[in-house]
């Protein structure tokens, strides 16, 4: 019964279930322009493996002919599963139902990997929305993966190593191998290598093979660390690798481990030069049968060589002790006025180099300067630095150029003696001039031609000509030259003939002065210094000698461990030096036995070139070895600081002034050496605190050493002393006297101009004290005169060390300060002479306590009993002598200067007048001491007052003034 019933309303209810249903008549379609072999729709795409949407061309598309209902629409692509091709990691995804559009995507967490699969074959199809759906025909789809450069290049070693020889250029040194883990052809090459590291002799083709870009040396680099890195053609690179190259030392012969350059520290003594020095032979089968060494030292490395600049020409003949007679014929500007036009060289004024352009600037030498006139025995001396002419050929004559030349003054053009250069050759001409008519008939040495090559190779050289006629010497260099008929050249000529129409001659340097074309001819194209001339003697060979001495050489110390067919040899400069054997550990032991020395304090600083030339003779045949370029660089030392110190202020009275004061009476000059390099020179500002601090430094510390500084006080030489006057002294009425005596024997050079004074010319600081400390002010109207400012300055080595700037202000005291006393004052002031008499007494009590202590009491009663009584005594005659002193005062000429009686006039007058005398009386004994000589002071004083004078004699008392310098504010 319930079967049927069931039936009976699925019979009822089914035709309303059908009438609800939608027809779907058609199958949806997926529609592409291309289509394979078997007619199927074809959908061709690509993707990057690290991209997850396929690039599909066409787009994915279908439709459906249905027109109503979910038929029409497009629900879902499938892809068809396949065995034989593996797993698709695509899905389809659906955008849009109506269009059927559809993108192919890569399935979450899944990965493309071109290098496992490149290509994807499936089919899809497609299902529309109908009720029931229905199902598309199948479409193809190829996919293509492509490559991404994932990995990077990778070498097929973690590092190299190649060895290769010094000079030998290489095609290839090693070859570097890379790979890479992409598998696509854009990226599995390797498309090149580089060597990251800069500067590099080598480079490194795109295959990997590495080579030298130039011949290596082992001296410069004993091997190369490379870093290289590899790149594909997707310009990935890898990870860089070392390659390290060593450079084989090809066997040369010549010296080994010599160093470039050697600092030296001036004081520090002997120092090797190659102490590590090695020789190395490559010549198989040679047994050297002679080896020659020869090291040379170059010291013409500033101004005129070997370290000669420190002190002036002039001052290194005081030194070398040439003669006081030598006459300087080209002082510095300062002192003479006719080498004031000539340029000096880099404009140092102190070095003395004066520079001639060939064609205008010449001098001449006053003849009150220097008498033009010579005899039989003489010196000239020079620095002379030339270079050859270019404006000459073969075919002309070189022209002459004078250095010094005496010709005549007018009318005539004769030259009675020169010193020139002509061509390559250094002539020195004298023309003697008869004294009887005998000698006119005498053929005697006038010209003496000299051809040697220093006079045209551009560097300073000393010349030195000295006469003892008709022997005639030259010194080059301070060596004397060994004529030979090579060498030199004597020409014989007649006398010359006395002429009435020259009245006077003229000694010019630089060109030769025609008398008869009244101008200058033959100009000097160079430079000259020191330009001397001695007469009547001629320079000791010690002394030329001398100043060519070098304190800086080559030294050897190692004579006894030499053994027997070795020997060394020095030049007599001790610039050269030689070794000849023919053990090569021999030659090689000497050689690390050679040193450098500078004894200079304060040698010029900078580079002293170093020549090392070796010579082996094997089987008979000479070979040179390369020569060994190297130099000594001299380090500048620490400076010295020269201070000058004293008192700053002189107070004296007017009439002081007027018979000389020593302005520097007790002045300090001393040296210290500043370990730091610190500026010590004060400001102008501060100058005033600085001398007196240098004054207390002087008095209490010159003799203590501490850590930063030592003392230098022997150790250095003043070579110059200035003193400035502000404003410039007006020499009607006032000037400075000097000891010339004492400067004179001490070699002491000064020259005195309204500005101040200067005294030059290197000696120890103790004697250019003595001369400072007797140096006098003079002023002959003192009435006008208020306060005057000296300041004084001292320097070493031409300038370069210089002091402080010492101030000295004196003031004129005008008249004695008035100054109100009371009653108890002036009577204190009178009772001077009873304070003495005390003090006698006193003294006296005193001794007689020491003798008799037991009666010390009574001692004591008597001394205050006779004290008072004489103090009263005293007193009452002291008050009748002021009374009849105050009426004797009044009566004294104004005009006439120190009339009065010393012993009738009590007045209390500045201390330091009698403190004046004192010092100079000291000082000018402390004088004869310290120069040895007999001086007695009277050249102090150009005014021809004399300064011995005695002073008016005042009662001092021991007893404190009524009045000092703070009192008139001064």
């Amino acid at each position: 019964m319930e079967d049927i019933r069931i039936i009976c309303v699925l019979v009822t209810l089914l035709p309303l279930i059908c009438g609800f249903s939608e027809p779907n008549a058609f199958d949806p379609v997926i529609r592409s322009p291309e289509v394979n072999a078997r007619g199927f729709a074809l959908f061709r795409g690509q993707i990057q493996e690290d991209e997850t949407t396929v690039d599909l061309r066409p787009g994915l598309s279908a439709y459906d002919e249905d027109s109503i209902g979910g038929a029409r629409l497009i629900c879902k692509y499938k892809i068809l599963k396949s065995k034989k091709r593996g797993k698709i990691p695509f899905v389809i995804e659906l955008k849009n139902k109506t269009t059927g559009a559809a993108e192919i995507r890569v399935r979450e967490k899944e990965r493309l990997d071109f290098e496992k699969r490149s290509h994807y074959k499936f089919e899809i199809i497609a299902k529309d929305c109908g009720n029931p759906p229905r199902l598309s025909d199948v479409a193809v789809v190829l996919i293509k993966v492509k490559d991404v450069d994932e990995f990077a290049p990778t070498f097929e070693n973690s590092s190299y190593f190649a060895t290769v020889q010094e000079g030998k250029m290489y095609t290839s040194i090693v070859s570097l191998r890379a790979s890479d883990g992409d598998r696509s052809a854009d990226y599995q090459g390797i498309c090149d290598y580089e060597i990251l590291t800069p500067e590099v002799p080598f480079e490194i083709d795109h295959k990997g093979n590495l080579k030298n870009t130039e011949p290596l040396d082992f001296n410069i680099h004993r091997n190369y660390i490379l870093k290289v890195v590899a790149s594909d053609c997707g310009k990935k690179r890898s990870k860089p690798v070392f390659v390290n190259i060593v450079v084989e030392e090809l066997c040369r012969s010549g010296w080994q481990d010599v160093r470039d350059h050697i600092p030296y520290v001036a004081g520090s003594g002997r120092q090797k030069i190659a102490d590590h020095a090695r020789l190395q032979l490559c010549e198989e089968g040679c047994t050297p049968e002679k080896i020659a060494v020869r090291m040379t030292l170059a010291t013409k490395h500033i101004g005129k060589g070997c370290d000669r600049d420190t002190y002036s020409i002039t001052s290194q003949r005081k030194l070398c002790g040439a003669s006081g007679e030598s006459v300087d014929l080209l002082p510095s500007p300062s002192l003479a006025a006719w080498t004031r036009n000539l340029p000096t060289d880099d404009g140092h004024e102190s070095d003395q180099l004066f520079s001639f352009d060939g064609h205008s600037n010449a001098v001449e030498v006053p003849d009150v300067h220097f008498n033009h006139t010579i005899h039989e025995h003489f010196t000239i001396s020079t620095w002379m630095k030339h270079e050859p002419l270019e404006t000459y050929s073969s075919q002309h004559r070189a022209p002459k150029e004078h250095v010094l030349c005496m010709s005549d003054g007018e009318h005539m053009s004769r030259h009675h003696y020169s010193l020139f250069v002509h061509g390559e050759k250094f002539v020195f001409l004298m023309r003697r001039e008869a004294t009887s008519p005998e000698e006119m008939e005498i053929f005697k040495p006038a010209e003496w031609r000299w051809h040697i090559p220093q006079v045209n190779d551009g560097e300073w050289h000393h010349y030195a000509i000295s006469v003892d006629f008709p022997e005639v010497r030259l010194y080059i260099d301070g060596k004397l030259l060994i004529p030979d008929k090579m060498s030199l050249e004597i020409v014989d000529d007649w006398p010359l003939h006395s002429s009435h129409k020259v009245h006077y001659t003229k000694l010019t340097i630089g060109a030769c002065w025609q008398g008869g074309e009244n101008r200058y001819e033959h100009h000097f194209r160079g430079y000259l210094a020191g330009l001397s001339f001695l007469k009547d003697k001629t320079e000791s060979d010690r002394v030329i000698k001398c100043l060519n001495n070098c304190k800086e050489n080559l030294d050897f110390h190692a004579l006894n461990d030499m053994q027997s067919g070795t020997s060394v040899s020095f030049n007599s400069e001790m610039t050269e030096f030689s070794i000849s054997g023919r053990d090569v550990t021999e030659v090689e032991k000497l050689m690390r036995e050679v040193t450098y020395v500078n004894a200079r304090t304060y040698p010029t600083p900078g580079r002293r070139n170093l020549k090392v030339e070796t010579t082996v003779v094997c089987d008979g045949a000479p070979k040179q070895l390369p020569t060994i370029e190297s130099y000594v660089m001299v380090q500048e030392p620490p400076k010295p600081i020269i201070t000058i110190g004293g008192d700053t202020n002189l107070t004296r009275l007017i009439y002081q002034f007027e018979r000389g004061l020593r302005i520097f009476q007790d002045v300090h000059i001393y040296a210290t050496q500043q370990e730091d390099d610190v500026d010590v020179e004060p400001l102008e500002d501060d100058e005033d605190k600085a001398s007196k601090l240098a004054y207390k430094l002087s008095k209490s510390m010159v003799h203590q050493s501490t850590e930063a500084k030592t003392d230098l006080k022997d150790g250095i030489l003043i070579d110059s002393c200035t003193i400035q006057a502000d404003p410039p002294l007006n020499l009607f009425y006032e000037h400075l006297s000097l000891p010339t005596h004492m400067m004179e024997n001490l070699g002491l050079e000064w020259s005195e101009t309204n500005d101040g004074v200067t005294v030059t010319n290197a000696d120890k600081m103790e004697r250019y004290i003595g001369v400072i400390r007797n140096i006098h002010y003079y002023h002959n109207q003192p009435d006008i005169l208020n306060s005057r400012t000296l300041t004084l300055s001292c320097s070493s080595q031409n300038q370069r060390f210089v002091s402080n700037k010492f101030t000295v202000k004196l003031v004129a005291v005008h008249e004695v300060p008035q100054v109100k006393a009371h009653a108890n004052a002036q009577q204190a002031a009178a009772s001077a002479p009873v304070r003495n008499a005390l003090e006698n007494v006193k003294s006296a009590s005193a001794q007689q306590f020491v003798a008799t202590s037991s009666n010390f009491g009574m001692a004591a009663i008597i001394v205050v009993c006779v004290g008072f009584l004489l103090f009263m005594i005293i007193l009452g005659v002291i008050r009748i002598r002021a009374a009849h002193r105050r009426t004797q005062v009044v009566q004294v000429d104004e005009k006439c200067e120190m009339e009065w009686d010393n012993s009738a006039l009590n007045i209390t007058v500045n201390p330091m007048e009698q403190e004046v005398f004192d010092y100079e009386d000291n000082g000018m004994q402390s004088l004869r001491d310290e120069s040895d000589s007999d001086d007695d002071g009277s050249s102090f004083h150009d005014d021809g007052e004399s300064s011995d004078e005695e002073p008016p004699k005042v009662p001092t008392n021991g007893q404190d003034l009524e009045w000092d310098h703070s009192n008139l504010g001064f």
